[in-house]
């Protein structure tokens, strides 16, 4: 399974490559390594050495501190398994090819399919209990 803290450094690369406006191609050549190297760490699928992560902020003009700046994830929970971690990870692969506009859409999309999921839950688990199924009065 990944570790979290791959997944930040990856996140925080993003996000700084992102912020400059240079692909990864344009890094991995600042940087003096493959293209596939900067999607690797991108996706916290390996980590950097040091000295790596020394010439990624260099290029992206930043520092080292910038790229540990982030906060310590919990662990995610024993559901979540390495095939959860690979379907999100084909999620952020398949977006990363779309504009930033339509990820934007799609993440709105998303999010309000989920919160209508949440909510039809919400409203099952209450007409149980008022049907008698939940626990009685309440």
């Amino acid at each position: 399974m990944l570790n979290s803290v791959e997944k930040s450094i990856g996140l925080q690369i993003y996000k700084f490559r992102k912020r400059r406006d240079i692909t990864q191609e344009q890094l991995a050549n600042l940087v003096d390594v493959t293209v596939e190297t900067i999607s690797r760490l991108e996706r916290g699928v390996s980590i950097p050495s040091i000295k790596t992560l020394e010439k990624i902020s260099h290029a992206l003009h930043t520092t080292l501190k910038d790229l540990f700046d982030f906060e310590q994830q919990p662990l995610p929970p024993k559901t979540r398994t390495v095939s959860f971690e690979n379907e999100i990870a084909k999620i952020v692969a398949f977006l990363r090819t779309k504009k930033p506009d339509d990820a934007k859409m799609s993440y709105r999309i998303l999010k309000s399919v989920f919160e209508q999921i949440d909510n039809n839950y919400i409203l099952k688990k209450g007409a149980k209990r008022k049907y008698g199924r939940g626990k009685p009065g309440k």
